[in-house]
């Protein structure tokens, strides 16, 4: 009958001991550094010539392209998140993309493949 009522009394301390104090500061047991992928240089990234049928008609506005880039640097994929509304100038953008030369994303220092958006704004001067 003791253990069983000593139990019963220290159940409720030990409960208030395992909840964590809301003042204290919070510190995560871990923690990563993450970098996204980005281009080596746009030097090494070729500028996508003007389309000349869009010239001709005129033709602006923003190509939002998604593409994915593997642990390696590779272009893995890419895609036309959001279109200018012109095929041609799609077409020039998701081009000139796949010729580009990538540094891949890093967690702690280490590689790992990640999907992320450029975009390309066609503007006539």
């Amino acid at each position: 009958m003791r253990t069983l009522l000593l139990s019963i009394l220290l159940l409720p301390a030990l409960a208030w001991a395992a909840v964590p104090d809301p003042l204290a500061p919070y510190s995560p047991k871990f923690a990563r550094i993450t970098q996204d992928a980005t281009v080596l240089s746009w030097d090494l990234c070729p500028r996508p010539a003007y389309p000349r049928a869009s010239v001709r008609n005129e033709e602006t506005g923003v190509v939002t392209l998604s593409f994915t880039v593997a642990a390696n640097g590779h272009l893995l994929g890419a895609a036309i998140a959001n279109s200018s509304g012109f095929h041609n100038l799609d077409n020039a953008a998701y081009t000139a993309l796949t010729r580009c030369r990538f540094r891949p994303a890093s967690i702690d220092g280490k590689p790992v493949q990640t999907t992320v958006q450029v975009q390309y704004v066609w503007t006539l001067e």
